[in-house]
């Protein structure tokens, strides 16, 4: 089996040298607090009978207006605008199978705890992942192919929602290379963002950067390149702009299945190979919906 955890490759936890009683976590994406945002639509399915969930779109609250009227006639039919976007749920999971001797030489570095704690922060990352991965795909886009971010290609995005009539929390996912040419933006004005454009200034390294010009700004790694990786392509967006979905998972009565929520935890134990397998295994999927409602914000890579 490949990719297997073997006493004889994790060399790196069981060192001839006196190991640390503490470890360094790998650098990776982690805060998934985005999730919780009001811009993003969560989209639930009444019934179990496919995994495909259609959010319907109606264009009612305010979407016609009335039309003058001939006094004695009749009111001619307003026809209702409508539509719909198929969010399609697929199953994503992945695997850590860990040899007896390993775990034990690990002494308590790959417990069933750091793997239920790490099925936790990977589900909410592939999901922030797959967000990422649809707000580069609006039809409207700001910025210059091969020019850094600037705060006016921020104003000329949310201009552009206004002008498409897009409303409510306004939601920015970019690149963290993006968010510093921002910064660099920002101080070649000779300001901080905070001061020029009434923002709460977060200054250390969290996903969540905080509010400029009515925007929640937060980065993720996830954000795709375009135009042959030469750019970044984040996203401003209301909501509306993306919906996703995902499939409860319902508990079971085995003390070695845990329901995460949005997501299955399980231990699976292989005696006959003397190791122990992690599984984590969810069903998400996120899909574009109203078009206008967003703008993909496209510049430089580096």
């Amino acid at each position: 089996m490949a990719d297997e955890i073997l006493a004889s490759t994790i060399g790196d936890l069981i060192a001839g040298e006196v190991m640390a009683t503490e470890f360094l976590m790998l650098l990776a994406d982690r805060d998934n607090s985005i999730l919780t945002h009001p811009a993003l639509f969560h989209a639930t399915g009444a019934a179990r009978s496919s995994n495909v969930v259609r959010v319907p779109h109606l264009g009612l609250g305010g979407y016609d207006l009335l039309s003058a009227t001939t006094p004695g006639s009749e009111v001619a039919n307003t026809a209702l605008t409508d539509g719909s976007t198929d969010v399609t749920v697929a199953p994503r999971a992945k695997v850590y199978s860990v040899d007896d001797l390993a775990q034990y030489i690990a002494d308590g570095k790959l417990d069933s705890m750091m793997f239920a704690q790490d099925a936790a922060i990977s589900v909410a990352q592939t999901l922030i992942s797959l967000i990422a991965n649809v707000a580069d795909s609006f039809t409207a886009y700001a910025g210059t192919s091969g020019v850094n971010a600037t705060w006016n290609d921020v104003l000329d995005a949310k201009t552009t929602l206004g002008v498409a009539k897009a409303s409510g929390p306004m939601l920015g996912i970019l690149h963290p290379q993006q968010w510093g040419d921002l910064e660099l933006d920002a101080l070649s004005m000779g300001v901080l963002p905070a001061e020029s454009m009434g923002g709460v200034i977060n200054q250390g390294l969290d996903a969540f950067k905080g509010r400029w010009m009515g925007i929640d700004f937060f980065v993720s790694s996830a954000v795709p390149t375009a135009n042959a990786a030469a750019d970044r392509a984040g996203g401003i967006f209301t909501r509306g702009a993306l919906a996703w979905a995902d499939v409860a998972i319902d508990p079971v009565a085995d003390p070695n299945i845990v329901s995460l929520g949005r997501a299955r935890f399980e231990r699976d134990r292989k005696g006959t190979f003397l190791e122990t397998s992690y599984v984590t295994s969810s069903f998400q999927g996120v899909a574009q919906a109203i078009d206008a409602a967003g703008v993909s914000l496209i510049t430089d890579n580096a």
